[in-house]
């Protein structure tokens, strides 16, 4: 066999193979006896048929296409090492091959582009760790006492920070369903959204509410979130009454001293504010790498992440009862179909850009992977799904298991460079990463 490079761009390339007379006479040979023993041929044993037969059985156009996908399956990945190209994918263009002649094939590779990663060490970071103040203390100190509050009840109009209690009702016109109506359910206005809160503030006990409540879940014909018209009926109303800073409250949250409780609110929201001050930076920093990257991306390789970005579409449609087929009516109608297919390119083209770059960073640093950290990671997997790490492993895969494997490698690879960076240590695995990485690796 030979290879020959014809031409090279970024990201493909096309290559001419010929293989000899004698290696695609030996194809055909091969060939024939791999389908001796699966063509089923009356009047002899799998294995006995003469080759004479055996090929009027199968007929001429049918064994030469047999061969050439033995030949191209055979000769396209020695080519490929042999001209150090990695593919993302290909095309063959090949003839009916002929015993006793040489034979050719054509073929129009697209290739894993060259990824040129910006200057590493002059990255710089703007986003920091942010301190905790007194008053930050103060206002999670507040939000404790009234998440600890005591309802009391109250003969007044509702206020924004009460506690009320809802009867839903049937509609006018609707049968009444003594399964549903009169059941009851209880709100919490300081943590409900400001378009309910502002339709109950004011009304009293015993008063009927038509609540116009926004379903951003699921769309109307017009395209825009679809509004739901909730008969409720106020039961009861109670307010807040917070307990007071100091020791008895520090005995009511269990803990020893107030003293005690400060400290740990402080110590809680200086964790908070690591990881989200380790967020932004990753975040920064992973936009950073894919702005000062030089690369060309493979046409298929965008393809690929549309499909799958439609899929996820599709599914997420489904769950609210729609079909992809009148989503994009909808946008037709809507005029604004050209703006979702150019935003379905975008969201393709930069996923691909950035799993190529942090891929790309992942090698130059000698990024590796223990086998201690992906048994910490799984075992973490395994614990939150509630099965045991060696089945979860069967169960998923060996595939899933290398895609896995790869996706914390090159979560490790981005760790390790911040940590660089920041000069902080590199925190473990955390839940999420591992948790995404694991949803990742079935479509990685």
């Amino acid at each position: 066999m030979e290879a020959q490079l014809v031409e090279k761009k970024p990201v493909a390339a096309t290559v001419n193979i010929k293989i000899d007379a004698a290696d695609v006479d030996r194809a055909f040979e091969q060939v024939l006896n791999r389908l001796a023993r699966q063509v089923k041929v009356p009047g002899f044993r799998p294995g006995k048929v003469p080759m004479g037969v055996l090929e009027r059985r199968i007929g001429a156009e049918a064994l030469g296409e047999e061969v050439r996908d033995a030949l191209v399956e055979d000769a396209y990945p020695k080519a490929m090492r042999e001209l150090d190209l990695l593919p993302v994918d290909a095309h063959f263009h090949a003839d009916a091959p002929v015993r006793g002649a040489d034979y050719e094939i054509v073929v129009h590779a697209e290739l894993y582009p060259e990824v040129e990663l910006p200057d590493l060490a002059a990255l710089t970071l703007e986003a920091t760790v942010q301190a905790v103040t007194d008053a930050d203390v103060e206002a999670a100190i507040e939000q404790l006492r009234r998440e600890n509050a005591t309802l009391v009840p109250v003969d007044r109009p509702i206020e924004e920070t009460d506690w009320v209690l809802l009867e839903s009702l049937p509609k006018d016109g609707e049968e009444v369903d003594e399964d549903a109506s009169g059941s009851s359910f209880p709100v919490d206005l300081e943590r409900a959204g400001e378009q309910l809160r502002e339709q109950l503030k004011g009304k009293s006990i015993g008063e009927r509410v038509d609540l116009q409540l926004t379903d951003t879940a699921v769309e109307g014909e017009d395209g825009e979130p679809v509004v739901r018209s909730i008969p409720v009926k106020v039961q009861d109303v109670k307010a807040k009454e917070l307990p007071e800073a100091g020791e008895e409250f520090a005995t009511q949250l269990g803990l020893d001293s107030w003293d005690e409780v400060l400290a740990r609110v402080r110590e809680s929201l200086e964790d908070g504010n690591r990881r989200e001050g380790y967020q932004a930076q990753r975040d920064e920093l992973v936009e950073k790498l894919v702005a000062g990257a030089t690369l060309e991306l493979p046409p298929s390789l965008v393809m690929r992440r549309k499909r799958s970005l439609l899929e996820d579409l599709v599914y997420d449609l489904k769950q609210q009862g729609v079909t992809f087929e009148s989503y994009l009516q909808r946008l037709e109608e809507r005029g604004s179909r050209e703006e979702f297919e150019g935003e379905l390119d975008e969201a393709a083209e930069k996923g691909v850009r950035r799993d190529l770059v942090l891929e790309r960073l992942m090698e130059v640093r000698g990024t590796e992977l223990t086998e201690g950290e992906f048994r910490a990671a799984a075992k973490h997997l395994a614990q939150q799904r509630g099965e045991d790490v060696g089945r979860m492993l069967r169960d998923l895969g060996p595939e899933w298991e290398q895609n896995y494997r790869f996706l914390l490698r090159r979560d490790k690879a981005v760790r390790e460079l911040l940590a660089e960076l920041t000069g902080e240590s590199s925190p473990g695995f955390d839940a999420d990463t591992i948790e995404e990485a694991a949803d990742a690796a079935f479509g990685a």
